[in-house]
């Protein structure tokens, strides 16, 4: 457990922001299939990009990852990966990098041409920021756990930027944070799933998992309801509230958006009343500005093909898929401020039309004279 800042290790970005620089601005010789990055094998990320390989593009390659800050690395050093899914603050984490006074100015010159190139293909749905407590602890506030021990995944996750995104607006310092570990008696069919059940366990019974670290704050990120959260919850936690009249809200809302975490979403965790107050992040699907054609046709033959089945997607797909309020033809939602739409995909989503099978005409044959074989 230490401080960490997000310029933790500024030298080893270097060489991320090379490939960052090198991927969108030079041509990818000889790339094989397109692939998007998302998240765990187990979480909501990996299910939306099986959805765009099965229902819209069937040679897309779906590989699973660490989560937003990562996927940019991936899609910034991996050659073929040409569509990444991240949350909106991303953009902001890395705005701050490039700022950062701690950060070399060589580098903050790469960031500054990472941050040119990243583009939002579409904005997908909004995820809930759930943070867990002891229901012993006085706490009941987010912006009360200033100098607690606060777990957040792994530390290129989207959980992970989120979480020290907010504590640093709110407080305006670094986290105490807890290191991720699994627990050898947690079961899960990822280790993603075993360091959040690892560190619920280690949250609920501190006595217990004495040899474990101490963990005051458990931060989850996702749409609601989470998985993890929906049944087996230890019946000693509570979530945190947000209080938007506190004097740091302001700050938290220029990149966030309040939000209501529904207490049918989590019946263990008897919510009193019917909501939370909470913050809730966008989800982005987004690609880059490439020079190579090849990826930019790409690029462009996805979104015509994500326009002509888009109808599939929210009727067969992830129910995540309905919170999408677009539809073919329609103007494209605003996003968050420093991200803009790809110029090879902006208008055609805002004046695409999704193809539906042609109407059959009523046949001129009547059925005496189609069973003579006269006609059809």
């Amino acid at each position: 457990m230490n401080k960490i800042s997000y310029a933790k290790n500024p030298g080893c970005s270097m060489a991320l922001l090379f490939g960052v620089y090198a991927a969108t601005l030079a041509p990818t010789a000889g790339a094989g299939a397109e692939s998007i990055v998302t998240g765990g094998k187990t979480g909501t990320y990996y299910a939306i990009g099986n959805n765009l390989r099965d229902i819209v593009y069937p040679a897309l390659e779906v590989k699973d990852s660490k989560g937003s800050w990562a996927n940019v690395e991936d899609m910034s050093q991996t050659k073929g990966v040409s569509l990444a899914i991240v949350q909106s603050d991303v953009y902001a984490a890395f705005v701050r990098l490039r700022d950062s006074k701690a950060v070399p100015a060589d580098t903050q010159k790469e960031y500054a041409k990472l941050l040119v190139n990243l583009r939002v293909f579409m904005p997908l749905y909004k995820e809930e920021i759930h943070f867990l407590v002891r229901k012993d602890d006085p706490m009941e506030f987010i912006h009360q756990m200033k100098d607690k021990k606060i777990w957040m995944d792994m530390e290129k996750s989207g959980t992970y930027l989120t979480a020290l995104n907010i504590y640093s607006k709110i407080f305006a310092q670094s986290p105490d944070i807890v290191e991720p570990f699994i627990n050898s008696t947690a079961t899960g069919d990822d280790e993603g799933t075993k360091r959040r059940r690892s560190a619920l366990m280690a949250l609920s019974d501190p006595q217990f998992y004495k040899d474990y670290p101490k963990i005051d704050v458990m931060v989850l990120v996702g749409g609601q309801p989470l998985g993890i959260l929906e049944k087996n919850v230890p019946a000693n936690l509570k979530l945190l509230k947000f209080d938007p009249s506190q004097p740091s809200a302001g700050k938290v809302l220029q990149e966030y958006q309040k939000a209501d975490i529904k207490s049918s979403s989590y019946p263990s965790l008897n919510i009193s009343g019917t909501e939370l107050a909470s913050l809730a992040v966008d989800s982005y699907l987004i690609t880059a500005n490439f020079s190579d054609p090849n990826r930019n046709k790409f690029i462009v033959d996805f979104a015509d093909a994500f326009c002509e089945k888009f109808s599939s997607l929210q009727s067969q797909g992830h129910k995540k898929w309905s919170a999408l309020t677009w539809q073919p033809g329609s103007p494209l939602p605003a996003v968050a401020a420093g991200w803009q739409y790809s110029d090879k995909v902006k208008e055609r989503l805002a004046s695409c039309k999704t193809k539906l099978p042609a109407a059959q005409k009523p046949s001129a044959c009547s059925p005496q004279s189609r069973a003579l074989g006269l006609c059809v």
